[in-house]
């Protein structure tokens, strides 16, 4: 029967549960890149709770200060080093005060309540509450913090953590009106509690380690599809959305132009000035580009100075208006790096349905010869396969 189980052959067994926890977030860790944050502070809350149950697994054979004071301190210690590891995950900076603090105010409150005044109701009633300040906020944070394809497992974790949370706050009740500390293993609902804290845990663990494997594919995916500098487009993925696009627009007869850009003197000024001066010319480019682009526009890096814009539902003259808005925009802009002053200019072409009907591979070429024909005429210009005039 329930009521014949040893609560501290559960503690203990909690205790073990949360070490080897611990040892599979280590073992996690090393399958995850640093941009995942949290997974060591989440290993190092469970490797403190572990010690704090097994502190109070052992209080049989140790001093009696040592279970009263450590083992409930390093409990909240735990809980509030899982807090700072889900604040860690979300990109929040590193706060001292919130790993320190609840135990900290645990650790004198138990020193108190047992050499001023023995009273192990009161120190229950404490660790109570300073693990539900830590418990709330991992909770609000995990259930309203994160979006879209992370929400589902952060809520895992969020409601274990509630239900830790009514635990404690009913543990603190119960120590409170009824005078029963939560060390007295003569208290059924110890029992309880011991049982589903250490389940509740192991769940949010669980929620928390999928949140960090979502977390991982969606780094995946962005990779596969951005370009890892400027964070627009790569080829392969605007290629796939320009066809989309361009099925579209053959299904309802709608115009679409593409815009091929390429960075003036490029090559010149990272050979002059360094990899990481170009690397901020393109980062700016993108930026002055993403500007003057409608929200339907797709754009995407080719390789090396090489951009590429789709812009749905735009006629050919349109389009050489929208490549010359980028055009101008990036002449006028001045780059500062480390003391160097810079400017750059840009070269585009346009072609469209209008020509080439919704074959990508000839309205590409279409671009790609008029931009060749902007270059050879000076440069810093628009050109259009189809309009004899420039933009310039």
């Amino acid at each position: 029967m329930l009521f014949s189980l040893d609560a501290h052959s559960l503690i203990f067994a909690g205790g073990v549960s949360a070490f080897m926890t611990m040892l599979a977030m280590v073992a996690a860790r090393r399958g995850f890149p640093d941009s995942i944050a949290g997974l060591e502070l989440w290993g190092a809350g469970s490797c403190a709770q572990a010690a704090g149950a097994l502190v109070l697994s052992f209080r049989a054979v140790l001093p009696d200060f040592i279970p009263a004071l450590t083992g409930p301190s390093l409990l909240v210690l735990g809980q509030a080093l899982m807090l700072h590891a889900i604040r860690r995950f979300h990109g929040d900076r590193f706060r001292p005060e919130l790993i320190y603090t609840p135990p900290a105010v645990m650790l004198a409150g138990a020193a108190f309540f047992f050499f001023a005044l023995d009273l192990m109701n009161v120190r229950a009633a404490i660790y109570s509450a300073t693990s539900f300040v830590p418990l709330v906020l991992s909770m609000h944070l995990l259930a309203t913090g994160f979006r879209e394809r992370l929400r589902a497992p952060a809520r895992l974790a969020a409601a274990a953590f509630g239900m830790v949370a009514l635990l404690l706050l009913y543990q603190a009740l119960h120590s409170i009106v009824l005078e029963i500390g939560m060390l007295d293993a003569r208290n059924f609902s110890y029992v309880l509690f011991v049982a589903l804290y250490g389940g509740l845990n192991v769940l949010a663990t669980f929620g928390f380690l999928l949140m960090a494997n979502e977390k991982l594919r969606a780094e995946i995916d962005r990779m596969a599809t951005l370009d890892s500098l400027t964070e627009v487009f790569n080829r392969r993925t605007f290629v796939k959305l320009a066809e989309v696009e361009l099925a579209r627009a053959a299904r309802t007869g709608s115009k679409a132009s593409v815009v091929f850009l390429d960075m003036d003197g490029f090559k010149s000024i990272n050979d002059s000035h360094g990899h990481a001066v170009g690397d901020r010319i393109l980062l700016e480019f993108v930026g002055c580009t993403r500007g003057v682009l409608r929200r339907q526009d797709v754009f995407g890096r080719f390789g090396g100075e090489e951009f590429c814009l789709l812009l749905p539902e735009t006629g050919i003259e349109e389009a050489v208006h929208a490549a010359e808005r980028v055009r101008s925009a990036i002449e006028n802009v001045e780059i500062r790096f480390d003391g160097l002053s810079v400017r750059c200019t840009v070269s585009a072409g346009v072609s469209g349905t209008e020509l080439h009907g919704t074959d990508f591979a000839r309205m590409l070429r279409g671009a790609d010869e008029a931009l060749y024909k902007a270059k050879r005429n000076g440069r810093n210009r628009v050109e259009s396969d189809a309009l004899p005039q420039s933009a310039s």
